[in-house]
């Protein structure tokens, strides 16, 4: 007997199979078809989401039917979710803490030594058959360097960790956690201001809320190195995106490196699309198969927990 009916995402086969023993199953790719995404919302019992939004349009358009939004990963920001009409309503929101640290932290570190080592120009370069032009890539290393952490919660407190491995030194910033937490792993915690000013890198790793949205802006940029990178794998919104634009023109930092934007997917001709000095991936910090087994298989046993009328075990959102 169907357990009712389903709104996933392209997960992994085995994941959707599961799913599809238990209860109707309908699968989309928001990016892909997003005005399918927009109907079957509200038509379905329970929503399995990576990157497909559940507005309160949604909720109001089910009518009482959604039961659980189950995400794949740890945020839970109005970018994806809006938790106000969620309590409102009330629809468990839940998500799966940890479950995709790991891959984030070690896109920070691949996206610092690509910023780094100028690793896409100078890849550019040889297909360009330009060997010769070598010496413009001549970089700087991360060892010795003092790393910038913008909120140390699991993904924080993983770069923290590799960057002891790489000799860096390291600088935190995150007011909701005890000093003592940051000095243990061996880095000192400071206000956002010094953070900036001392830092060589800055890496953000905080949730998209009402005092982090903007948070980095012309004011801060201003207080960065002129050699300085910074590496946004949190939430577009963090980072006004227009002031990033100007520094980078100037040369105000050095360059940047965003797995996010703040309107997903962005506009083709968004102006960060210009620069040189920018890598953009289209935000798969947590896209690895195996935080994607761990987020995947996490959120799909939430739904069927609640679907059989269980508690979940990481709500976010109480819902009836």
């Amino acid at each position: 007997m169907s357990l009712g009916r389903i709104l996933a995402e392209e997960f992994q086969p085995d994941v959707l199979e599961w799913l599809r023993e238990r209860a109707e199953l309908v699968v989309i790719n928001p990016w892909v078809e997003p005005d399918r995404w927009e109907l079957e919302v509200s038509r379905v019992d329970a929503v399995i989401s990576r990157k497909g939004k559940i507005t309160r349009q949604h909720l109001e358009k089910s009518g009482g039917r959604l039961k659980i939004i189950a995400r794949t990963g740890v945020g839970v920001d109005p970018s994806r979710v809006d938790l106000e009409a969620a309590k409102e309503f009330p629809v468990w929101v839940t998500n799966m803490p940890g479950s995709n640290s790991v891959s984030v932290a070690e896109l920070t570190f691949g996206q610092m030594i690509a910023l780094a080592r100028h690793t896409f120009a100078a890849n550019r370069a040889v297909n360009e058959n330009r060997w010769s032009d070598y010496l413009q890539f001549a970089g700087t290393e991360l060892a010795g360097k003092t790393l910038g952490i913008v909120g140390m919660g699991n993904i924080g407190t993983r770069v923290a960790i590799r960057a002891r491995a790489f000799q860096m030194h390291f600088l935190v910033y995150d007011p909701y956690i005890p000093e003592s937490h940051v000095t243990a792993l061996g880095g000192k915690w400071v206000g956002l201001n010094d953070l900036l000013a001392e830092s060589d890198f800055v890496t953000i790793h905080c949730p998209l809320i009402a005092e982090t949205k903007g948070m980095i802006g012309e004011k801060e940029f201003a207080l960065m190195k002129p050699a300085a990178y910074l590496i946004n794998a949190a939430r577009g919104g963090i980072v006004d995106e227009e002031a990033l634009c100007r520094v980078l023109q100037d040369k105000k930092i050095a360059g940047a490196a965003l797995d996010v934007v703040e309107n997903e997917p962005p506009k083709k001709d968004h102006p960060l699309f210009r620069l040189d000095n920018v890598i953009f991936t289209p935000h798969i910090g947590a896209l690895t198969f195996e935080a994607a087994k761990r987020g995947e298989w996490g959120a799909a046993e939430e739904v069927i927990r609640v679907l059989e009328g269980k508690r979940p075990k990481n709500p976010v959102i109480e819902g009836k």
